[in-house]
């Protein structure tokens, strides 16, 4: 078997879940949910060579990708809402992922009111800052 997403599969933590079901999602991908660590959201994927930029680090597209879908996941779960729309994302780069390593990202809901979600993530390879993102998403009813 050489097909790297199956062999790098090992690498992923024990519970780790398929969210990769739809869409662009299913192209980015795949992308996993951890288990949770208290009220943080864990969210991870390898990394593949279809993930690469041309300098040999990790796209920041994709990681922006990756953050955005953790970070909606994250606000739809924290409010019980069918779905909620990205409003703002804003993201800082840090540092490069190389192909082969787990790429984690670490999502807390700073603040809720009765529209709107505030979030944050933290984006590792290891203890590796990558990059960190903040956002806002709107409750759809």
């Amino acid at each position: 078997m050489n097909d790297p997403a199956m062999s790098s599969a090992s690498a992923l933590p024990e519970g780790a879940e398929d969210i990769s079901n739809g869409g662009f999602n299913l192209f980015a991908g795949p992308f996993y949910r951890l288990p949770d660590d208290g009220e943080v959201r864990r969210f991870a994927f390898i990394v593949l060579e279809k993930h690469m930029n041309s300098a040999g680090g990790v796209h920041g597209g994709l990681l922006m990708t990756f953050a955005d879908i953790a970070m909606s996941r994250t606000s739809r779960l924290a409010t019980q809402a069918r779905s909620c729309a990205t409003i703002a994302l804003n993201c800082d780069f840090a540092g490069a992922g190389k192909q082969g390593e787990l790429i984690e990202i670490r999502v807390r809901v700073t603040r809720k009111t009765r529209n709107l979600v505030f979030l944050s993530g933290d984006v590792f390879s290891g203890e590796r800052p990558l990059m960190t993102a903040t956002g806002l998403w709107r409750i759809l009813q």
